[in-house]
């Protein structure tokens, strides 16, 4: 039933990620991200900076943008990269 857990629990997953299990929380959800978001992504670190725009790019619409790039290239999932996109649309 609803609230069952008294204690976290973490599982790990076969793929690597992790889940949480908390008493009493029934959602999560994520405030705005800076900039920084990008950092966030491994595979995406060694493009950002290297975009036509710099640290300016959002890797979302500019020419130029050197995660686009990878991304066409094959140098970058696509499933990474929409995954990026969208946690940046918030």
């Amino acid at each position: 039933g609803k609230h069952t857990t008294t204690h976290l629990e973490m599982f790990d997953l076969a793929s690597g990620g992790q889940v949480v299990d908390t008493p009493g929380m029934r959602e999560f959800g994520l405030e705005k991200f800076d900039a920084d978001l990008a950092h966030g992504f491994v595979e995406l670190r060694p493009y950002l900076g290297a975009c036509k725009f710099g640290l300016d790019c959002t890797h979302t619409h500019e020419p130029g943008c050197a995660v686009k790039a990878a991304v066409d290239a094959g140098r970058v999932s696509p499933r990474r990269y929409q995954s990026y996109l969208r946690v940046q649309e918030g």
